[in-house]
């Protein structure tokens, strides 16, 4: 005979089924820490794209959230005509990103900058509010579904004072 039993199938289902558990809270873990790594790096991308525009076109450049905080996203805008908002159709949107879906993973601004924005300068340096500190940057925190703060995921984006 050809054929498995229904035992034998049950074993089976049996054994890849705890297995799945026992691998679960690892892979969940994985994720949260890509997905931290993942928006870190694209702040810095961004960051690093106004930093340098902000020097190759002799204007100020703003690295912005959009909404009323960092999760809603944010973009990077040239200020073309030096009102230091940004104005459709005059300003130069370089880049955008619209925010995150409803999820665990939140982004905060810490430091001496402007809580809604980080500027560069035409020589690439960062625009401070106040003094600078060895904390200042962009922090990426996701909870990855846990109760306890002392197990979430956390990257920084640490801007110097030079950018």
């Amino acid at each position: 005979m050809g054929g498995f039993t229904i035992i034998e199938l049950l074993v089976v289902v049996t054994i890849i089924a705890a297995m799945l558990a026992i691998a679960a809270p690892g892979l969940s873990e994985f994720v949260a820490d890509q997905r931290v790594r993942t928006t870190a790096s694209n702040i810095y991308a961004d960051i690093a794209l106004a930093r340098a525009k902000s020097i190759e076109t002799s204007r100020r450049v703003y690295f912005e959230k959009l909404g009323t905080n960092w999760n809603n996203g944010w973009r990077v805008y040239s200020d073309t005509n030096d009102n230091a908002t940004f104005d459709a159709g005059i300003d130069i949107e370089l880049t955008r990103f619209e925010g995150f879906a409803s999820g665990t993973i939140y982004v905060c601004r810490i430091g001496a900058f402007s809580n809604n924005q980080i500027v560069f300068r035409p020589d690439g340096r960062v625009i401070h509010t106040g003094a600078a500190t060895a904390n200042d940057g962009i922090y990426v925190i996701d909870q990855w579904g846990q109760a306890t703060a002392a197990t979430n995921k956390i990257r920084a984006v640490l801007i110097g004072i030079s950018g």
